[in-house]
């Protein structure tokens, strides 16, 4: 699943480049603009990661055989439209959540869909390179984590946009929990019980103001991404 997973990365960049406050200002003022750079910036990072793969013909869902740069750019117009339809959805609905559950599952059908169907077979296996796999689970596990519980706790106390320090910090926990569970042999989960530990005595003195939900799911969502990670680079 190389192709797979290097247009989820991709598509993690451009969520990290365009998933912030200002951004969503200068979106409202001029929407056209920035869907057109959100487009052009996704179908610039797919090409260059996935460049060794776009001259090639890709099978997609076993019936189509386009060349890899003409499934980019379909990839490309999904991905801004499924931008467009949701921010619209969020602007009508209260449901926070449901909407950016419903994005994620929207992109990762359509990259799945805009992906050679064939490519599980020649590589054997559904991680195939390790290190962009890797780079996909680091993304998803501070950025795309930070946004859930965001919109999770919008839904349910109507909390304000996190602040820049309440962001690194909570990513930073994280990304080392991630780290860990990637180090060779057993001692990742003494390092884990350890940084857990830390985590846990740090925020009961205040040290990290985070609500239960934010604090566990960080905790038990991350060391279930790194596990599922870490099976790629040992198992």
């Amino acid at each position: 699943m190389i192709v797979f997973w290097r247009l989820l990365l991709a598509y993690y960049l451009c969520t990290v480049l365009f998933y912030n406050r200002r951004f969503f200002t200068w979106r409202g003022k001029n929407p056209i603009c920035a869907y057109l750079l959100q487009g052009l910036i996704f179908g610039a990072m797919a090409a260059l990661l996935c460049a060794p793969y776009l001259e090639m013909d890709w099978r997609l869902a076993e019936n189509w055989l386009l060349p890899g740069w003409s499934a980019v750019a379909i990839l490309t117009g999904v991905y801004v439209i499924i931008n467009r339809l949701l921010v619209r959805r969020a602007q009508q609905t209260k449901g926070y959540t449901g909407t950016f559950v419903m994005h994620e599952v929207a992109m990762w059908a359509a990259v799945l869909a805009c992906s050679p169907s064939l490519t599980l077979y020649y590589t054997g296996n559904w991680m195939s390179e390790p290190l962009t796999v890797s780079c996909v689970a680091l993304l998803i596990v501070t950025k795309v984590f930070s946004i859930f519980i965001y919109r999770m706790e919008q839904d349910l106390y109507g909390r304000e946009f996190p602040t820049i320090d309440e962001s690194f910090v909570t990513m930073l926990m994280r990304m080392i929990f991630f780290l860990m569970a990637l180090l060779p042999g057993w001692r990742w989960l003494v390092w884990m019980l350890i940084w857990g530990w830390a985590c846990w005595v740090a925020r009961k003195n205040r040290l990290m103001d985070l609500s239960n939900f934010a604090f566990y799911f960080s905790i038990l969502g991350t060391v279930a991404v790194g596990f599922l990670v870490r099976c790629s680079w040992y198992w």
